[in-house]
């Protein structure tokens, strides 16, 4: 067993950048980008109309405020074309985003219509009078936006929906940019039953399935569920072997002591090399971690947390989550779940021999942080951590810790 400083230590020097990898436009949105985005196509990719209203030449309007009568020649809507040419005296009546005919010079909107004549189609007329009238007027000329072959994006630029828009646009259907972290998430135990089944007796529900998913998701990494498998060393084998595919295995129960505890050998069995197993903390004292090393792809990190949620979630937030953030390039300030010093407002107890953390609530009280302890019965209770907005982070030493004293307290940012 070793100390809780030590094990994150061994965390975060196995730990590294996950390369970029070429993914889907939308599954890189909010990551920067490894490598820019060239346009295909110009944009617009033809000149188009600006508003709706009639196509016309400059050539038919003269003095400001002249009504001019045209004949409608044609009707064109969004993604209609034509190759007909727009001859002095007449005019084609045209929608927000058709091609603007290349004869034509302006766009006149349809509210410049007079006596009547706004609703004018093919084969009728319309008087126009435009007293702002410009030769190129709402009409976006091809390629002004951006023009085939430009760079549009560049690395390092972080994929916002606006610039995920922007790529599509440009013809982007995949990008080169920093890897959202893949975690496959599996819980193990033959008491186990889906949460959305009545458990017989002696059976449980699979809380720590949804509840690690829910964790990895708000870190922005991708949960990938992997369901439950029972206490058989095939069944467990077959489970750990297809998570060891992704970038970080996270696996619930099964590595105490017990008779049924297979996953360490299991582990074993698959090539991981354990770094450690055992940390003197609580709860979550059985946690193990190792890495899966190959020669043709990056290492998988893999974490075999305590079966019991609470001792499951705390061992998440200490060790996986820095894990997370450090495959996904954060600056180190991320890493780790912020603490700070707060003043406790109930009496609480430390254990005699690990430290401990526990559920507690925080409250401002003027420029004080303030940290109340919750109840909480043990490591497979999840009342009081659901309820929690921090943790309560007390040494070992076996006493109580009174009212008004200073105590260190995490928080989290990302899910809070």
């Amino acid at each position: 067993m070793i100390d809780l400083a030590a094990a994150i230590d061994l965390v975060e020097r196995t730990a590294a950048p996950l390369p970029p990898r070429r993914q889907r436009l939308a599954d890189a949105v909010g990551r920067p980008l490894a490598g820019p985005v060239v346009a295909d196509c110009d944009s617009p990719p033809f000149d188009r109309a600006m508003m709706d209203g009639f196509a016309v030449t400059a050539a038919d309007f003269g003095t400001a405020d002249e009504i001019v009568e045209l004949e409608v020649a044609m009707d064109l809507a969004a993604g209609d074309a034509t190759t007909a040419t727009v001859r002095a005296g007449r005019c084609m009546r045209i929608m927000t985003g058709a091609p603007v005919p290349r004869s034509a010079d302006a766009v006149v909107p349809v509210e410049c219509a007079v006596d009547g004549t706004a609703g004018a189609h093919a084969g009728g007329r319309v008087r126009l009078r435009d007293s702002r009238f410009r030769p190129g007027q709402h009409v976006g000329r091809q390629g002004t936006a951006f023009r085939r072959g430009q760079e549009i994006l560049h690395a390092g630029d972080v994929l916002t929906p606006a610039a995920v828009g922007l790529a599509a646009e440009a013809g982007a259907t995949h990008v080169i940019a920093a890897a959202r972290v893949r975690v496959a998430i599996l819980s193990t135990g033959s008491e186990l039953v889906p949460c959305d089944t009545v458990p017989d007796a002696g059976r449980i529900r699979n809380s720590n399935g949804p509840m690690l998913a829910a964790a990895v998701a708000a870190l922005g990494a991708e949960p990938i569920e992997l369901g439950i498998a029972p206490d058989r060393p095939e069944s467990l084998r077959s489970a750990v072997a297809a998570g060891l595919g992704a970038d970080v295995l996270v696996l619930s129960g099964g590595v105490s002591a017990g008779d049924l505890d297979l996953v360490p050998a299991t582990f074993s069995g698959c090539g991981v090399t354990k770094v450690f197993h055992k940390v003197r903390l609580k709860p979550g004292k059985p946690v193990w971690f190792g890495v899966l090393r190959r020669a043709a792809s990056t290492p998988t990190l893999v974490f075999g947390l305590p079966g019991n949620p609470a001792s499951s979630l705390v061992c998440f937030q200490l060790f996986v989550r820095p894990a997370i953030h450090m495959l996904a390039g954060a600056p180190r300030e991320h890493w780790h779940l912020p603490r700070a010093a707060a003043r406790l407002v109930a009496a609480v107890k430390s254990p005699p021999d690990r430290p401990v953390y526990l559920p507690c609530r925080l409250t401002r009280s003027g420029a004080v942080l303030e940290a109340e302890p919750l109840p909480w019965t043990g490591a497979a209770d999840l009342v009081g951590l659901a309820t929690a907005d921090g943790l309560l982070a007390l040494p070992a030493g076996g006493r109580i810790h009174e009212p008004g004293e200073t105590v260190e307290v995490l928080y989290d940012s990302d899910g809070r």
